[in-house]
């Protein structure tokens, strides 16, 4: 199946294999991994796997990025919030482009025409080209929508839930150089973004 748009990956993540999990009236843990699937080859090299890992709720997924020639690792909020604020100091212009992409993911574009926007623009800082942070950021707003929303076992406040990362990915938008520490120590604190980053940059910025 095609991934799209966010809510495709649910599907894609029902076919996979569950995970092994124990679980006890406190902990759940995953004893062995489920299966998984590749989503996308980057521009770059690296590509971008989704995990059934069952760990958070039942068909919950991880996110899996595997850089060309280097060992694969799980990418962290954290990681994308740092990545885009390297883009945005170094090339302000260029970095409106790449926030506009998660807009228009989160208001239900085709996925691949946004990459097919962002692919091809360069940075002189950033830790993965736009088109992959982009993919995998997607994949990290599918997962907040899977484990808070309807489908999961958690409750969020948000409207959709993955609104919560989208408040985070404003805020740097219009962040000043060096407030990275306070948006970092709020959002490892799982800390709400301020509610003014709840208005879209495509309404901001038209204004």
């Amino acid at each position: 199946m095609k991934f799209v748009k966010v809510d495709d990956v649910f599907e894609i993540v029902q076919k996979l294999r569950p995970a092994e999990i124990k679980e006890t009236k406190k902990t759940r843990r995953v004893i062995k991994e489920g299966g998984r699937a590749l989503l996308y080859s980057g521009s770059n090299g690296t590509k971008v796997y989704i995990v059934r890992t069952d760990k958070i709720c039942p068909g919950d997924f991880k996110v899996v990025l595997q850089p060309e020639g280097r060992k694969e690792f799980a990418p962290t909020h954290v990681r994308l919030f740092f990545d885009l604020y390297l883009k945005r100091i170094s090339d302000e212009k260029h970095a409106r482009a790449v926030f506009l992409a998660f807009e228009r993911i989160n208001h239900g574009d085709d996925i691949n025409e946004v990459l097919d926007d962002v692919r091809g623009i360069n940075f002189s800082m950033e830790l993965d080209p736009p088109d992959v942070t982009v993919f995998y950021g997607s994949l990290l707003m599918a997962e907040q929508d899977w484990n808070y929303g309807s489908r999961g076992c958690k409750e969020s406040k948000l409207d959709p839930p993955r609104e919560f990362l989208m408040r985070f990915i404003r805020w740097i938008a219009q962040s000043e150089y060096g407030d990275i520490d306070k948006i970092i120590t709020t959002a490892v604190r799982n800390r709400p973004a301020p509610k003014k980053y709840g208005i879209s940059l495509f309404e901001l910025w038209r204004s």
